[in-house]
């Protein structure tokens, strides 16, 4: 018999009184200027351990990049923010809009995730037991890779989905009755922990056993994962990565904008005149007080010179499901035949998304002349059909909300700044 698909692990928890210092949003939910005032003003955080090259300043190498990430790593453990559990466990775990108006989600949404962390065997990457559906920039995932070698933790759980047995919810749903371990607010959204007793434990695995799993959100940390696994074979601490499983019907998914470089330097008639060729497009009041955004599937809001445009795409006949959505007819039709960027290549293409706002996408835009791609996220249901038929969407093609922080858990390897430490 093989290796469980997901294990019961030995990990960390943020310890309460360190839980809202060092809890940290998605990297990516603020641009790197934001990510570098944030971090000057809270030390602890560990966004200062989840660093991109976006991050890199001038004179700074990647090697610099790095050795900031240990030492705030360091930082970490000398003042003992995270503590270990007694046995190898599961954890549930919950994501839930605050309660409070004052406290509420920017978007006003309503989240309530339930679902399981543990141990993902790295190789079922490969075997067909957990699917991707994004295509990947090399250069993060390298960066990551090494990331996992030098500071030796991982604290960015993959997100994962699975259409979930009754039992596996009626399980979690017993052992989330109990006072939380862990209870904070990251970003207006509440994270409660709860690790698993061994008879919950015992109960749950066999329901993990023979699960596909879908992978939603951590595609770069899957190829490096992957990576390191290959780059150490014989160390049991690469064999396994971090990861949350979530019931699919419980996802909110929101689009990915994007930001393009405005190469051949279009004036917006030009762009206008060019798109009409892939279908309808109208142009939108300057004045519009709210900004625009697409309504429905094959609509895109497009933005250059202060001045909106709406595209509806014409229907064309699609043979994979990967062809029929937007973010895949954007990169091709769009990014690459009207704006001349190859989206795949380099980091040409900036993302931002939906809950950082449409604003930011303008403000961004407006800085450097680039042209905004205001995109309707894709249903959870296509994220799937895209995986199951082994295509992959472009990098950034689905923001799930909201995403797990970094400093909540934290799976320790016992290799660089964690070789003192046992592997978790």
């Amino acid at each position: 018999m093989g290796a469980p698909l997901f294990a019961p692990f030995q990990g960390w928890l943020v310890r309460p009184q360190w839980a809202e210092q060092v809890a940290a949003a998605a990297y990516d939910s603020m641009s790197a200027e934001q990510r570098r005032i944030f971090v000057e003003k809270n030390p602890y955080s560990y966004l200062g351990i989840t660093r991109s090259r976006e991050d890199l300043l001038d004179g700074c190498s990647e090697a610099d990049l790095l050795q900031f990430c240990i030492t705030a790593f360091q930082r970490l453990i000398e003042v003992e923010a995270f503590v270990q559990s007694a046995q190898p466990t599961y954890y549930a775990y919950r994501l839930s809009s605050a309660n409070s108006s004052s406290t509420a989600h920017p978007n006003d949404r309503v989240f309530d995730q339930l679902g399981i962390v543990g141990a993902l065997d790295v190789d079922g990457l490969r075997d067909g037991r957990v699917l991707t559906h994004e295509n990947i920039r090399a250069e993060r995932a390298s960066l990551i890779t090494e990331h996992l070698s030098q500071v030796g933790a991982s604290s960015s759980p993959i997100a994962l989905t699975h259409v979930a047995a009754p039992e596996f919810t009626e399980i979690l749903a017993s052992v989330v009755k109990r006072i939380p371990e862990v209870d904070v607010l990251v970003d207006g959204i509440r994270n409660q922990v709860w690790g698993l007793n061994e008879r919950e434990t015992d109960n749950i695995q066999p329901l993990l056993s023979d699960t596909k799993v879908f992978v939603t959100d951590g595609h770069h940390r899957c190829a490096a994962s992957l990576a390191a696994r290959d780059a150490h074979l014989n160390e049991r601490a690469y064999a396994r990565t971090l990861a949350v499983l979530f019931p699919h019907d419980q996802l909110v998914v929101e689009a990915f904008h994007r930001r393009v470089p405005n190469q051949a330097e279009r004036s917006f008639e030009a762009l206008l005149r060019d798109l009409r060729h892939l279908g309808t497009v109208t142009e939108l009041p300057g004045d519009t007080a709210l900004l625009p955004q697409p309504s429905a599937r094959g609509e895109v809001v497009v933005y250059l010179q202060k001045r909106w445009l709406q595209l509806v795409f014409d229907p064309v006949a699609q043979s994979t499901p990967l062809q029929a959505l937007d973010v895949e007819r954007v990169r091709c039709e769009i990014i690459g035949a009207v704006l001349g960027v190859d989206e795949t290549a380099g980091n040409s293409v900036d993302y931002i998304p939906q809950p950082v706002g449409v604003a930011e996408l303008v403000r961004r835009c407006d800085l450097d002349g680039y042209v905004g791609l205001v995109l309707y996220p894709t249903d959870i249901n296509d994220l799937m059909a895209v995986a199951a038929a082994g295509e992959l969407m472009p990098p950034k093609s689905s923001y799930l909300n909201p995403k797990p922080p970094s400093g909540v858990f934290l799976r320790t390897l016992g290799v660089g700044a964690t070789k003192n430490l046992a592997a978790s």
